[in-house]
């Protein structure tokens, strides 16, 4: 570390390596820095209130960087302009997610950070990772992960990750022979058995949905005994263990060397911050919009769902999220059906998209609820109503094969 102007890579290198040693010997994301006498979290606060890379708080990541660059010899005459500083930010939050991952840690907040940032990096490794350990029977190595990662659409991608659909691929004949033959015949053959499956699988869901509508509309919820309590901030934070799902994707690829992780990770850093103002378009909301749904003062806790109370605590889930995002004091009764989400939280879409994202995590499922493969939601989050949470959760309450009724079960027998 003699140089005294060096790279921004090898800047980064030198930081990963020691975030990485002090991430393995603390088995986790905290852990107290003798040589900066100071305790750091380093998953904690990576966003703040407004979904943007949070840049204050003593024990963040930003702390530990702000730490590192101002007392390390080796720089003393290296000045780092905010760009840089912006890059070292965010490329090392992508690589300790990563890493974490990599040695079986839960990387819940690094997930949560990439959905509200757009940023593909942690979720594109983090599927590549699971395919590749998934599909053994496929005989699925690191390259053909990525390949899959990158061509697959997100409808095809989810469906490999909440599914393991090995015994159904192998049925199809692909091979790990013809990847090598032809990638691009071995690519197309997944997809067109994806799509297989996914119109078998329509038809099916379409039958029972149009039965589950009616029955929403007539159906009311019953209020029942509050047994799991989570605050509004828990819940926003709620563990994402898998990936969430982007529509848009950018193919990425990383290697475990430091050297070639920096180059992958810097490739991918933005120039400009994505505008994110808020679209009014000259909408104006109804006069005292906000006041008929509020109750000032409301007290609200998650309970477990079931196919009595869905209603209920679709709305109280959602509530909770909006209170966490918006300060205000949304209450289940007053909400309604055709309320979009948009309007609830005064037309910011980033709002639009963590509650989106966080209702399916709530609900034990990765990505969000505009997920083609969710047939009654619409692909347009902006389009996203009241009604389309509650349908989602009355699905979820309702399949004793998902997620969710799985770990409500578990909890009963525990």
């Amino acid at each position: 570390m003699a140089e005294k102007n060096p790279s921004l890579t090898e800047i980064f290198s030198a930081m990963q390596d020691e975030l990485r040693a002090e991430i393995k010997q603390a088995e986790g994301f905290e852990f107290t820095s003798e040589k900066y006498s100071q305790t750091f979290n380093l998953e904690n606060n990576l966003l703040n209130d407004q979904g943007e890379l949070n840049l204050d708080g003593e024990g963040t990541i930003y702390a530990w960087i702000i730490a590192y660059i101002t007392k390390e010899e080796w720089l003393a005459d290296r000045e780092l302009d905010a760009k840089e500083l912006y890059a070292l930010f965010r490329q090392l939050i992508n690589s300790c997610g990563i890493y974490g991952h990599q040695i079986g840690l839960r990387i819940s907040n690094f997930i949560e950070y990439a959905t509200a940032m757009e940023d593909s990096l942690i979720i594109d490794q983090v599927m590549t990772l699971s395919l590749e350990e998934e599909y053994t029977d496929l005989e699925i190595n690191r390259e053909m992960a990525e390949y899959l990662v990158e061509n697959l659409s997100g409808e095809g991608l989810s469906l490999l990750m909440r599914e393991n659909l090995s015994a159904y691929l192998v049925d199809q004949a692909i091979k790990k022979d013809l990847y090598y033959e032809d990638k691009y015949a071995w690519i197309q053959k997944i997809k067109d058995a994806l799509s297989e499956y996914i119109s078998n699988d329509h038809s099916i869901k379409s039958n029972a949905l149009k039965d589950s509508k009616k029955d929403l509309k007539s159906k009311k919820s019953k209020k029942s005994k509050q047994t799991q309590e989570t605050s509004a901030n828990e819940l926003a934070k709620k563990l994402f263990e898998a990936n969430t799902m982007n529509k848009k994707k950018k193919p990425t690829k990383t290697s475990g060397s430091p050297a070639e992780i920096a180059k992958g990770l810097f490739q991918q850093l933005e120039s400009d911050k994505q505008n994110k103002e808020n679209r009014k378009d000259n909408k104006n909301l109804p006069e005292n919009y906000f006041e008929d749904r509020i109750t000032p003062g409301i007290e609200l806790s998650v309970f477990d769902f079931n196919e009595d109370n869905y209603e209920l605590g679709a709305k109280t889930l959602l509530c909770i999220l909006l209170k966490h995002f918006t300060q205000k004091e949304f209450d289940p009764d007053k909400l309604q059906s055709d309320d979009l989400l948009l309007h609830l939280s005064d037309f910011d879409e980033i709002i639009v998209k963590n509650l989106s994202a966080n209702v399916c995590n709530h609900m034990q499922e990765i990505g969000s609820l505009t997920n083609p493969e969710i047939h009654f939601t619409p692909d347009d989050q902006n389009d996203l109503r009241v009604e389309h949470v509650v349908l989602y959760v009355q699905d979820m309450a309702n399949d004793l094969d998902s997620a969710y009724v799985s770990m409500i079960q578990d909890k009963e027998t525990d």
